[in-house]
């Protein structure tokens, strides 16, 4: 077996093996995602993974299609739960229809790299709000998901067929977020006390 595929299936299995403990957190209401940003995630990964597999890449793309049903089951179930955080400020909406707005040059730009980047700021601004509610509350997440997440984003990184930017943004992107997220669930990254 290539060593690139092993890559790509164990960044997959990190993501579903994070998700499954996120699930049970979600049942007890110990974990209380922003589902704004589940659902962008969900819908950017989804088109990211189609672009990068029509634009050729390779097991790279097994981490957005594993992305994309992570992200859309913790949305759904989260909100047919209820314990789902929809929006805590105008922000929220804000730093969403920006995401959008990325969604949306990046599905009309004829420039493969400028939609890239706007793919990147459309899941980072679909991800602003998460950092937003996790950065004053913690304790709102748990943290093997967002451990998994960035050890799936790092063991993508070693699928990347050559150092092409658009092999390598998304997944180092995904990689630096979830271990910024990581960092604020366990403290490291926190508010001052006053």
């Amino acid at each position: 077996m290539d060593i690139k595929v092993l890559f790509g299936i164990l960044s997959s299995v990190f993501l579903l093996v994070g998700c499954l403990p996120y699930l049970r957190d979600i049942y007890k209401n110990n974990a209380q995602p922003h589902v704004l940003s589940w659902l962008g995630w969900g819908f950017i990964t989804a088109l990211g993974a189609f672009a990068m597999l029509a634009d050729g890449s390779g097991w790279t793309v097994a981490i957005l299609f594993t992305n994309t049903f992570v992200c859309f089951l913790v949305a759904f179930y989260s909100a047919i739960k209820g314990n789902g955080v929809w929006s805590t400020t105008v922000f929220d909406y804000i730093f969403f229809g920006i995401g959008i707005l990325g969604l949306i040059l990046w599905q009309t730009l004829d420039l493969p790299v400028l939609a890239l980047i706007c793919a990147i700021i459309a899941d980072f601004s679909f991800g602003v709000p998460t950092i937003i509610k996790t950065f004053k509350n913690p304790n709102s997440e748990t943290w093997l998901p967002w451990f998994m997440s960035m050890m799936a984003g790092l063991f993508s990184l070693f699928t990347i067929q050559g150092l092409l930017f658009h092999e390598v943004a998304y997944p180092l992107y995904l990689f630096i977020y979830d271990m910024t997220l990581l960092l604020i669930v366990i403290k490291i990254i926190k508010k001052k006390d006053k």
